[in-house]
């Protein structure tokens, strides 16, 4: 299994590009599942197809799949329940499995956790990962060090309160150890899969502007520190010829955030993206998955 991440700034097109990508995989032939990360989901209006929350067949060798965050925090409270429970037990806060999905950092672990159920069932030959904002991809390469560091001091207690723990009651201790164990070997496992350049890549998206540029550039330096792969640049909503001033402004403003990108990436491919003048969804996400893969001759 591979798996292509498709990282940006909010806004630039990643939820349309990682769509393109799978139609573009799926028509060579390989079993392919578009899977949204991004809690605000747009791959069913994208599609056009109201996608429900569990993989859903787009076309022959094409699936797509939106977890519902609010269904997937209840499950995965219940998968982690006592560690969930011991941990804010620390603060003396209550936290009901309804509320769970709304608290800070939570919807990474979600995500996290059920892109790890996908990539051990090996059921795909392709992934590619509509992400949030550039920010998620951050949680999937530090968490495993995050664990880490948990279980060792948990460990570090464990003769001291683990005992006390089974007493008020029995199994409570043991199990969390368990839970933490489990997520800390997802977490890891995830890490492997993203730092292996044979499994895994990551395709930034961005705009010719001065704020989605130097974004770009910190997630780039960002996730490379870490040993991720980033494999390809796309620049997004380029505007064609035209002889009215506006657009030659935006143009000769344009070029030269796209010849910066070009000189300071020269290792990557760089693709370029035209505005193509309206809403892109449906039958005319062909011609992005033809412009990202024919014209601009990336490789999957």
């Amino acid at each position: 299994m591979k798996l292509i991440y498709v990282a940006g700034k909010g806004g630039v097109g990643k939820s349309v590009c990682s769509a393109a990508t799978g139609i573009w995989a799926s028509e060579k032939g390989l079993k392919t599942l578009v899977f949204s990360m991004d809690p605000a989901h747009s791959l069913s209006d994208i599609f056009d197809i109201d996608l429900g929350s569990q993989p859903n067949k787009i076309k022959e060798h094409l699936f797509a799949y939106e977890p519902d965050l609010a269904e997937e925090s209840r499950s995965f409270f219940r998968r982690y329940k006592n560690m969930i429970t011991a941990l804010f037990g620390l603060f003396e806060v209550e936290v009901k499995p309804e509320d769970f999905a709304s608290m800070p950092g939570v919807s990474e672990l979600i995500f996290m956790d059920k892109l790890n159920d996908i990539y051990v069932q090996k059921k795909y030959d392709l992934v590619v990962i509509d992400s949030a904002p550039t920010a998620m991809v951050l949680p999937l390469l530090q968490l495993p060090s995050i664990t880490t560091g948990f279980v060792t001091k948990v460990l570090g207690i464990r003769n001291k309160w683990i005992g006390v723990l089974n007493m008020l009651e029995s199994g409570f201790g043991d199990s969390i150890l368990k839970e933490v164990r489990a997520m800390r070997l997802k977490a890891e496992t995830m890490r492997n899969a993203l730092t292996d350049p044979k499994t895994a890549s990551i395709t930034v998206v961005t705009i010719p502007e001065k704020a989605a540029v130097e974004e770009s550039r910190r997630l780039i330096e960002t996730v490379q520190s870490h040993g991720v792969n980033v494999s390809a640049i796309v620049i997004n909503h380029v505007i064609g010829e035209c002889p009215c001033q506006f657009c030659q402004e935006k143009m000769a403003s344009q070029t030269s955030y796209i010849q910066d990108i070009r000189n300071r990436y020269h290792d990557k491919d760089i693709v370029i993206l035209p505005d193509y003048g309206g809403e892109v969804k449906g039958e005319r996400l062909n011609r992005v998955a033809e412009d990202l893969y024919v014209k601009g001759q990336m490789e999957i």
